[in-house]
């Protein structure tokens, strides 16, 4: 696909207007005080962050008192916030369990191959969330902004690639393709609101030798104070549609504004990492990667990946991307679901192309489930920790838990 689509010159535009927001940033990540950026979301990531008996570890005792009882972070002790900007801060040490977790989530995150029916191809990002449930972004399987195939021409055709990953010896794992399921569940959001589709996947792998369930999913929650801004984000991606990656260094939040749906982050992405997850440094779901701003010249011209001005010849696979970009906060979408979960139960029909089934709607409650949940201990999801890759018999499925 050639065209410059609208959803990424509307992010890139939105992009280009948050230099003041990165300043600030890294202003107060020069002077340790990451923690004063938003006063306000710095006491719910606290109080989230007490809550969760590993983490309340990393505070004293009389910290996370202070944490508890006083709402304003400006007001705590130097003890208590010098413990508070080491764990929100750039931390030089991270516990083992954060490439465990890691490891563990890394197989809910899927390669998507969008098709139409006449055989165009497009490549995305997308991971589980709920039972057999893949979230993505829309503009990966709706292609209507660009005057081509819509949602419900695209998606019974497209498929999710599991375990596409290089090992260490250079050899690539054994992977699992599972076709797409819209006629169980399939909502959806444009990519000029929200930009999500969630879609059922059938339960058994194209060639029978893998499971769905096998791979677990994430639990996502509506509630604040999973991530302030200043904090590192990891995302798990399939840029360029390649073997899975995992960015780690240049990734701070940069922007969370309460009246937007984005959440605006550093990071290394590019065509194809659309519908990645976005995870906050305990391995919660934080946002859908939407887009990235585009590269120019000082002439503004759009650049190429070899620093040349871009000809629409080249393909938009050839749109070289800078590092700054958007993500849909996964509290919105959430309450955009669950809202249409209340239509349905109302008796209000769904606009198509949408479908809701009944498996469907019981798969969704489930997914849902955790979105009020008290305690960000149970917002874990259940992901296997087995390491074997799809088999003639499944593996059995363990699961872990950062408590």
């Amino acid at each position: 696909m050639d065209e410059l689509r609208p959803v990424y010159t509307g992010a890139s535009a939105r992009l280009r207007q948050k230099s003041a927001a990165i300043t600030r940033v890294y202003d107060h990540v020069a002077t340790s005080t990451v923690r004063l950026i938003d006063p306000a979301i710095t006491t719910l990531r606290a109080n989230r962050l007490v809550h969760t008996p590993l983490l309340a570890k990393q505070f004293d005792a009389e910290a996370v008192q202070e944490i508890r009882a006083q709402p304003d972070v400006q007001q705590w002790s130097a003890n208590t916030q010098r413990q508070l900007e080491r764990l929100i801060g750039h931390p030089d040490f991270l516990p083992v369990w954060f490439l465990q977790r890691g490891a563990e989530l890394r197989r809910t995150v899927a390669k998507i191959k969008a098709r139409s029916a006449a055989g165009a191809e497009m490549e995305g990002t997308g991971f589980l969330v709920g039972p057999g449930l893949l979230l993505t972004n829309a503009h990966v399987l709706d292609w209507s902004d660009m005057g081509r195939e819509p949602l419900q021409a695209i998606a019974p055709h497209s498929s999710a690639l599991f375990d596409f990953e290089e090992q260490f010896d250079g050899s690539l794992r054994q992977t699992a393709t599972f076709a797409l399921d819209p006629t169980t569940l399939l909502l959806s959001s444009p990519w000029d609101v929200l930009d999500y589709v969630l879609v059922a996947v059938k339960a058994v792998s194209t060639d029978g030798k893998a499971r769905i369930e096998d791979y677990g999913y994430n639990r996502l929650t509506a509630e604040l104070g999973k991530i302030a801004a200043g904090e590192a984000v990891f995302i798990i991606q399939h840029p360029l549609g390649q073997a899975k990656q995992v960015v780690l260094n240049e990734n701070r939040l940069i922007e969370r504004d309460e009246a937007s749906p984005y959440l605006v982050y550093e990071a290394d992405t590019n065509s194809g990492s659309s519908g990645s997850p976005v995870f906050n440094r305990q391995w919660e779901a934080v946002a859908l990667h939407h887009s990235s701003e585009i590269a120019r010249n000082e002439a503004g011209q759009i650049l190429n990946l070899e620093d040349q001005p871009w000809d629409p010849a080249q393909g938009a696979g050839r749109i070289q991307f800078r590092g700054l970009n958007e993500g849909i906060r996964i509290s919105r979408i959430l309450q955009h679901l669950a809202q249409t979960l209340v239509d349905v139960q109302s008796g209000a029909p769904i606009a198509g192309p949408q479908t809701l089934s009944e498996s469907g709607a019981s798969r969704l409650r489930q997914l849902l489930a955790t979105r009020l949940a008290p305690v960000p201990g149970d917002l874990v999801g259940r992901v296997p920790v087995s390491e074997q890759g799809p088999s003639h018999q499944s593996p059995k499925p363990a699961y872990g838990t950062p408590d």
